[in-house]
């Protein structure tokens, strides 16, 4: 409150970061006075009990979902971060990660491939599951996609979901079939993703289209 009140008297819009169990409507109206122009929230993973055990993460997935929409309504835009392809993960856990993100509505959302990082707990589990080597050196996997390669989640599968994660969320389960196909890297595959980015962009994108 005492930052607040001291921001105020500089008056330049800013954007911050914060996770959705910092929120209350008090501090989004707090922030909003302040001037703030975008929050920005790693959510992550959408399947409680992975999310508590692997990440140390033990919010409800019902706080995710009432933080975000308390920033909708304190009209303050925001986008949030999410992963796939975390070791142990599954196909199956994965769609949990798109189903939270239905029940909120963000200005922007995205989705990463897992990169396991020198130094944290994940990249430990990523050497003991035999995914990486105590020695590799990885960089950010934004661009290239997955370098993890798993029995039950494989890494075009993963990339696959990466590419088309705002299609699940958007689309209707009722067209998720189609979806699907478009994950392929695949001359059809790529030809059906286009389509329906297309269609993405007509009709979530509209008038706010600016290139």
């Amino acid at each position: 409150e005492e930052f607040s009140e001291l921001y105020q008297d500089i008056g330049l819009p800013f954007w911050c970061q914060t996770r959705p169990e910092t929120i209350t409507a008090y501090r989004v109206q707090r922030l909003k006075e302040m001037g703030c122009a975008r929050i920005s929230f790693g959510v992550e993973h959408g399947n409680e009990e992975y999310r508590a055990k692997f990440l140390n993460r033990k919010m409800k997935n019902q706080v995710i979902t009432d933080g975000l929409n308390t920033v909708a309504r304190g009209e303050i835009p925001f986008s949030v971060n999410n992963i796939i392809g975390f070791p142990n993960e599954t196909r199956e856990l994965a769609f949990d990660t798109i189903r939270l993100n239905k029940t909120f509505q963000a200005d922007d959302r995205n989705a990463y491939p897992f990169t396991p990082f020198t130094g944290t707990p994940l990249r430990k589990i990523s050497e003991e599951l035999g995914l990486v080597s105590p020695g590799d050196v990885v960089q950010s996997m934004v661009a290239h996609g997955s370098i993890i390669d798993m029995p039950q989640f494989p890494r075009h599968e993963v990339n696959g979901l990466v590419k088309t994660f705002n299609m699940y969320v958007a689309f209707p389960e009722s067209e998720w079939r189609h979806i699907k196909d478009a994950e392929n890297e695949t001359e059809e595959g790529n030809k059906l993703y286009a389509q329906l980015r297309e269609e993405y962009i007509q009709r979530f994108w509209g008038d706010d289209l600016t290139s």
